[in-house]
């Protein structure tokens, strides 16, 4: 099993990120930190596909043109880094969420500020967490409804302030894992994330877990008028899928991305 790791509190230090130390300044240099340390470097294009934040708004943000975005787009460059929301606007903590320490050498270097542990009796209890099942998924062909099957439990701590960052309830959330490279860079194969399973009303622009054509998915949804709507891959490598809006029924949507882990 692949080590979990925590962001922890340096006391000699403002804050930490995976082990690496950030300091708190403006959202400048926040946004520009957290994207190198989630290997984005300076590719804004890259990091506005996988946020759905427009490259010249994340331009602005960089060049000190923009010193207070707005909630949504805080919001949807936090995910993106997976970075704390609060953190991103104001340095405030928490500074990151989880993360997979094969993305992230730094994460693997048993630098002061990381806490690594293989199963849940080895990391400390903490109100602040909540533990989720990883599930895998199919829709029923009689009754055209979801079947649910865990797969893991307990398999990833969750800190309770992604959940009220989304206004979801821990009971409605599912810890799934991508398939594919679809959706590179903002999830990559065998990637977990987690859903929303009561937020299926499609807001234009987020990223949601469907089945479509027989297939489990994760795809951005975008709206068009006349109620056609465009399931979008992060890759170039795989075309947009239009839906017409008398086809709309066979999307299925089965939840809203809300957190990834990677």
């Amino acid at each position: 099993m692949n080590s979990i790791v925590n962001t922890k509190v340096d006391s000699n230090l403002n804050q930490s990120y995976s082990g690496t130390y950030i300091r708190v300044m403006d959202i400048a240099t926040r946004l520009d930190e957290a994207m190198q340390l989630r290997g984005f470097g300076s590719n804004q294009s890259a990091l506005s596909r996988a946020s759905g934040v427009p490259q010249p708004t994340i331009n602005r943000i960089l060049k000190g043109k923009t010193p207070t975005p707005d909630v949504e787009t805080l919001r949807k460059l936090s995910e993106a880094l997976s970075v704390g929301f609060t953190w991103l606007s104001d340095g405030t903590l928490p500074v990151t969420k989880l993360a997979n320490s094969a993305q992230n050498p730094l994460l693997s270097s048993g630098k002061t500020g990381v806490e690594v542990w293989e199963t849940e009796a080895d990391l400390k209890s903490d109100e602040s967490r909540v533990w989720i099942d990883k599930f895998s998924y199919h829709f029923s062909a009689g009754a055209g409804v979801i079947q649910w099957e865990v797969q893991q439990k307990n398999a990833l701590p969750i800190n309770v302030t992604v959940f009220r960052n989304n206004d979801a309830n821990p009971k409605d959330c599912r810890l799934l894992e991508a398939r594919g490279d679809s959706m590179e860079p903002y999830l990559s194969d065998r990637d977990v994330f987690l859903i929303d399973t009561a937020s299926i009303n499609v807001v234009d622009g987020e990223r949601y877990a469907v089945f479509f054509e027989g297939e489990s998915l994760v795809k951005q949804i975008f709206k068009q008028v006349g109620g056609a709507v465009v399931l979008h891959s992060y890759n170039p490598k795989y075309p947009d899928k239009t839906v017409p809006r008398e086809m709309i029924e066979l999307v299925q949507v089965v939840g809203r991305v809300i957190y990834r882990a990677g």
